[in-house]
């Protein structure tokens, strides 16, 4: 079962985590795969309860045990949606890792769990940046919009964003952004390298590389 699953999508957000601070009570992990993030969270103590929320039936099977309560359905769905929320406390830590973008309506999804974020909670968002530069290789001198597994060009992306609509999407969210950091990338391929040509056009405009959008929202006072 674990071969079948997309490895871009089941790993511990470690990249994520480097940005928390002590322990957080109760953290919702949307769009938590098979729950590797749970389990590393309590095993490093960081976390004291985790709630998991996942679409995938065979992941959901898996990620149960590793969450202390768990949801399985789709986000898009708003009746799913009300169910999380009506049956949910406050949350210390929520973390959408790479997950708003496969949703028709990131929008109100972010908002709707914001309403769950305690006082002096954290909401911990990445998301892919569709104003790198492989935009313009694949679509203005390739011509095509390619299909791919993971990275940029998921084939399951539904939405896309550029820093300003990160911004956008925060801010309808009641949410604030408290810290804003960048991951470069020359290409969309993982392990791809900033040869010469790569940086010389980054020191022209470090947004053309900016792979993704990692950022850290608190409650607007």
């Amino acid at each position: 079962m674990h071969d079948s699953f997309n490895n871009s999508y089941t790993g511990v957000r470690q990249d994520l985590f480097k940005f928390l601070d002590g322990m957080y009570e109760r953290v919702l992990d949307v769009g938590c795969a098979t729950g590797a993030n749970a389990k590393y969270l309590k095993d490093e103590g960081l976390a004291v309860e985790v709630t998991g929320i996942e679409y995938d039936i065979n992941m959901s099977e898996i990620a149960r045990a590793n969450n202390d309560y768990f949801f399985c359905g789709d986000l898009n769905n708003e009746n799913f949606r009300k169910k999380i929320v009506d049956n949910s406390t406050y949350f210390d830590l929520i973390i959408f890792g790479d997950i708003l973008e496969h949703l028709v309506d990131p929008w109100s999804v972010l908002k709707e769990f914001s309403q769950l974020l305690s006082s002096e909670g954290i909401v911990l968002i990445s998301l892919p940046n569709i104003q790198h530069i492989e935009l313009f290789i694949q679509v203005f001198i390739k011509g095509k919009w390619p299909l791919n597994p993971r990275g940029i060009f998921d084939k399951t992306h539904l939405r896309w964003f550029t820093y300003k609509n990160v911004l956008d999407l925060v801010e309808l969210s009641g949410l604030r952004i408290k810290h804003y950091e960048p991951t470069y990338r020359s290409r969309d391929p993982m392990g791809s390298q900033f040869n010469w040509k790569y940086k010389i056009l980054k020191k022209i405009n470090p947004k053309w590389f900016v792979f993704q959008h990692k950022v850290i929202c608190v409650r607007e006072k």
